[in-house]
């Protein structure tokens, strides 16, 4: 995964080397992680695709039952 420090720090460098131009920060920024995150892809071996239906497990025993105390009073004036 890709964080946030490599992101700001590639983002810096090349910003470094192109002249430093003002306002183009989130240029150089998502440039950068489009970078990182494609230099991962590449390198990371494919997963295998589960349908999401298959990663969810239903939750485990019965769910708490919600307990009333009664009715809302309000403040009469």
């Amino acid at each position: 995964m890709v964080t946030e420090e490599q992101i700001r720090e590639l983002a810096y460098a090349t910003w470094e080397q192109e002249g430093r131009p003002e306002g183009k920060d989130l240029e150089y920024y998502f440039r950068a992680k489009q970078m990182l995150e494609e230099r991962e892809a590449a390198s990371s071996p494919a997963k295998e695709s589960v349908p999401p239906a298959l990663t969810l497990q239903p939750p485990s025993g019965p769910k708490p039952i919600e307990r009333h105390t009664g009715k809302h009073r309000s403040k009469k004036h």
